[in-house]
Order: C-alpha cells, then structure tokens, then sequence
C-alpha cells in the first residue's frame, strides 16, 4: 500500500528541503537527540506539531503547525558571521518552500510565520522557523486525494 497523503508530504519536503545545495543533511526529527559531530553541516531538522483535520464535504483537510530548525557550525570567530549566514540560508529555505512547485499537488497552503535565531552553545547557532502547512485528502481515506 502507498504512504499515506501526510507522509507523502513529509518525504516532499525531505527531497525539496535537500535540493538547496548549501544544506549538508535533511532530518525529519522524531525527538530523540541527534549527535551534530556525525551529520553534515548546515543540517536542517524538521517536524510537525498541533494538527487538527476539517470536514469540507468530502475532503478532509489536515492543519499542521511545521518547525524546521537549522544546526549552523559558528566560524572560529564565534557568532560574528552566523547571522549572514542564517539570513541566507533562511532566504533558500523561504524560496524553496514557498517560492517553488515543488510541493504543489500535495501541499493546498503554507504559511510562513515565525522565524528566530539562538545561540544553543559556543559552537553551533541555530535558525529556527515556523510555518502552518495545509494538506488535503479524501475524508475516510487518508491515502487518496481523489475526491
């Protein structure tokens, strides 16, 4: 049996997430910690929160709050360069998502909302963004978009 509409768009977004070629490894993050000696760098790292379904006569619509954080390696000068750094890559991240098709025909909407930098520790900041994602499937089949 095919994936399921929700983890078909998880995996799109791993592929188009990938495709930037300033980002060292994609991870769809499940909670448990991640050793950031052993992934290349920058590493995005994504996951879904809240999600909640309607009913639009025979399509169910599923509403999910998506978190992509980026691991960026702090230049042996400390944090000067990582907000350059950061903004660019947030920029790739914008366009990717947003700016491209390559969701299309899975994704109905994604809204960019919050995006924030921090300083975990004296080696690695982190870009952080949020969005909602809006997916669309037959109401009593999660595996079909035929309506």
């Amino acid at each position: 049996m095919a994936d399921s509409i929700k983890v078909q768009v998880m995996q799109k977004l791993a592929v188009v997430l990938g495709a930037i070629p300033e980002i060292g490894s994609v991870h769809r993050w499940q909670g448990s910690p991640t050793d950031l000696d052993r992934v290349k760098l920058p590493a995005v790292f994504f996951w879904d929160e809240e999600e909640t379904r309607d009913k639009r006569n025979r399509l169910a619509m599923g509403t999910l709050k998506l978190y992509v954080a980026v691991f960026i390696r702090l230049s042996p000068s400390g944090a000067a360069s990582f907000n350059d750094a950061a903004d660019n890559l947030q920029g790739k991240l914008h366009n990717a998502l947003i700016g491209t098709a390559g969701l299309k025909g899975l994704v109905e909407n994604l809204q960019e909302e919050r995006v924030w930098k921090e300083f975990p520790n004296d080696q690695y900041g982190v870009l952080f963004m949020s969005f909602t994602l809006t997916y669309g499937h037959a109401w009593g089949d999660a595996f079909s978009t035929t309506y």
